[in-house]
């Protein structure tokens, strides 16, 4: 098959999105069985020209470069629309709903348009609780996002909450909306490297990814003085951009909430793999105490190597995690709880040790080859369709 994804950043990058990182190992798992895979990226400092890497011919894009953010994400979804003419047709043709980049493309398809569902703006906005005025901002994207995804041939979800809320606020034939996960790829390479410079002298809890507020990282700063009173000698690190609470950064809030076990906190940018992976793997545990999450690769990660992860119910985590025997899963916005679940988890030492090997089984689940080889499947089916349906007319 000839394919295309889009994804506006796509590694090298300072910071690789989560998107970025799927579109990345899939189409590079989809080129190892023998397709012919192609990304259109968005060119930048670090990777300024097309590529040809493990397989994948890599097509970056100029950046727009234009101002209000509007009139970038039009543009930005004109030139994809543009690129993916200039050297398709594609079989088919895969992007997330994120900004809408193959928006004007799914108003005149070549091909079938699959949208994978990642983290609507709707509900980024809803989840940091964004005003009004903000959310105004954004309204030409919000927009772009719903009519891509509408118009799409098939619609992917990596987890069951995500797509019934999606199917719900969108008004999408349940029908067209796949479950797929998220995979990842097994084991996961460089665990055994050393730990960042500062951390390891104490044992650590551990959270990761951005330090926003629809990720939980206020509930777990308020949980923190409780914890760390009830375990002498441990520390709490935090790994990821800072993306501040009313223009106040996360480590000053945490630190300021905490007090005389402020220097306990430790806080650390966005890490490459080399240095994360280490990182969690060293962890007692992992913490991830989002509002909503829809499939986050992050608990795999840590779940793959054998860190068990206290989470929240309500969302995707609770389809990877089975409450006390792979992890934990607390309400959201819940300090009193989520403190009270680490403090319990980091009493029984065995009993983490027992969670963390269930865990690690649990993520063998979710190996990007299985992953991949089901994705693979689902666009024969969406060809088939639509040879089927062609013929149909044809002989009309």
């Amino acid at each position: 098959m000839k394919l295309a994804f889009i994804s506006r950043e796509f590694p090298p990058t300072r910071q690789a999105s989560g998107i970025a990182t799927y579109t990345e190992k899939t189409s590079r798992a989809l080129a190892a069985l023998g397709n012919e895979v192609h990304v259109f990226s968005e060119a930048h400092t670090a990777a300024a020209h097309d590529e040809h890497r493990a397989g994948v011919h890599i097509h970056r894009l100029p950046d727009p470069s234009v101002k209000p953010r509007e009139v970038r994400t039009l543009r930005r979804a004109f030139d994809v629309e543009m690129a993916l003419r200039k050297y398709g047709p594609f079989d088919v043709v895969q992007a997330c709903e994120w900004e809408g980049e193959a928006a004007i493309y799914a108003r005149f398809p070549q091909g079938p348009l699959i949208t994978r569902l990642a983290t609507p703006l709707y509900l980024v906005e809803r989840l940091n609780r964004m005003s009004a005025g903000e959310r105004r901002r954004y309204a030409v994207v919000r927009a772009l996002e719903r009519w891509q995804t509408r118009l799409s041939k098939t619609v992917i979800s990596p987890s069951r909450s995500l797509a019934d809320m999606v199917i719900r606020d969108w008004d999408l034939d349940a029908n067209r909306v796949h479950l797929m996960p998220t995979g990842i790829e097994l084991p996961l390479a460089g665990a055994d490297g050393p730990l960042p410079e500062g951390v390891g002298n104490n044992p650590y809890v551990l959270y990761f990814g951005r330090l926003e507020v629809r990720k939980g990282v206020v509930t777990w700063i308020h949980a923190l003085p409780d914890v760390l009173g009830r375990n002498p000698g441990l520390d709490a690190v935090f790994a990821g951009d800072d993306l501040k609470l009313d223009g106040v950064p996360f480590s000053e809030y945490g630190r300021r909430r905490c007090g005389d076990q402020a220097a306990r906190l430790k806080f650390l940018r966005r890490l490459p793999q080399s240095s994360l992976f280490p990182l969690i793997r060293n962890a007692r545990l992992v913490v991830l105490p989002s509002r909503w999450e829809n499939l986050a690769n992050a608990a795999l990660e840590a779940m793959a190597l054998g860190r068990p992860v206290v989470a929240t119910e309500g969302s995707g985590f609770a389809e990877l995690i089975e409450h006390g025997v792979t992890g934990w899963l607390v309400p959201p916005d819940d300090a009193t709880a989520l403190a009270n679940a680490v403090n319990t988890a980091l009493s029984d030492p065995a009993r983490l040790r027992e969670v963390g090997e269930a865990a690690r089984h649990r993520a063998q689940d979710f190996s990007l080859d299985r992953m991949v080889g089901r994705l693979e499947e689902l666009y024969q089916d969406v060809l088939s369709t639509r040879r089927g349906q062609v013929s149909e007319a044809s002989a009309v």
